[in-house]
């Protein structure tokens, strides 16, 4: 391992982000309305590409992390990459609901309290829609169509500024000293420390108001980063292109919001104190179907790896 090529990197991609969401939490949060919400998303999608520049600027060899696509026996992966978040999220729905039952809620009122938090009038957008022949209900399962067909690959195309910098540099340097699981684990947590000023300062993943706030929500998130990053780090190394992760990246930020769909907003503040539990795919009870995955995932992996050093 270049242990001083890794540190710069990794100082570089924090450094940089870090700079970058607290300027854009401190302009936002003194802006109401969807101008703030707009600030901060755009915001948002800069600091995604900071880890590439880091790349960049450390000269860790970015041009070799396979950028050229080729699918001859990927596609499994990209089927993988796709449909897996989806998937998690909704399972996760089930073990969530299973012990809040009343939270849940397939009327779109929790999502009209986001269109009113943007400055919009929920009565007028609902108006509009059913104006157009939609409902709510129909609305909620278009989001969920689009999270499995072209919402994946729009995203990938920001996801790829992170993850040239995180599965294409920074996992394999780490492997090069550290065995995998230990590679998980230090890569996950800097990978969740990336996002921490915009938790800290705006809510971002958990919002403000959730039990254990706000030191729970960095713990579950650096979990969820592990986890999630066991599984960019596997398709990366079973791919060597570098798209497929960024694919999965996309597809897990397109399912992240699908919670909104199916929460009774009649119990605001109640959700909002468990968001820390789920039903978001982050929640420290909605990601158990995603970490059992992993755990079984994790060990066929590290047995093909014993396998292969046997053989050699």
């Amino acid at each position: 391992m270049d242990k001083k090529k890794v540190i710069k990197f990794i100082a570089l991609a924090l450094g940089m982000s870090w700079l970058i969401q607290i300027i854009v939490c401190l302009i936002s949060r003194n802006i109401e309305g969807y101008a703030g919400i707009l600030i901060f998303q755009v915001g948002m999608m800069v600091v995604m590409f900071t880890p590439l520049i880091a790349s960049i600027i450390a000269k860790t060899g970015v041009k070799s992390i396979g950028w050229k696509p080729r699918l001859k026996g990927k596609v499994k992966w990209i089927f993988f990459a796709v449909f897996l978040p989806v998937i998690f999220t909704f399972s996760g729905f089930v073990i969530f609901f299973m012990i809040w039952p009343d939270l849940f809620g397939f009327d779109g009122s929790f999502m009209l309290k986001a269109v009113e938090s943007a400055g919009m009038d929920p009565v007028e957008y609902k108006q509009a829609l059913e104006q157009s022949g939609m409902t709510m209900q129909m609305m909620s399962l278009i989001t969920v169509l689009q999270c499995v067909t072209y919402a994946p690959f729009l995203n990938m195309f920001l996801a790829i500024g992170e993850e040239a910098g995180w599965r294409g540099f920074l996992y394999p340097e780490l492997k090069k000293k550290f065995s995998r699981p230990v590679t998980w684990i230090i890569g996950g947590a800097i990978w969740a420390s990336f996002h921490f000023p915009a938790m800290l300062l705006a809510g971002y993943e958990y919002g403000t108001d959730y039990i254990g706030a706000p030191i729970l929500g960095l713990a579950a998130f650096t979990l969820t980063c592990i986890v999630w990053g066991m599984f960019h780090e596997i398709i990366y190394d079973k791919t060597k292109c570098i798209w497929i992760p960024a694919l999965l990246h996309g597809s897990i930020n397109a399912a992240a919001t699908l919670y909104q769909l199916v929460l009774n907003a009649d119990h605001e503040e109640k959700i909002a104190r468990l968001l820390i539990f789920g039903p978001a795919p982050h929640g420290l009870v909605s990601i158990i179907p995603t970490l059992i995955i992993a755990v079984v995932m994790a060990v066929i992996v590290l047995k093909e790896d014993k396998k292969k050093a046997v053989a050699v």
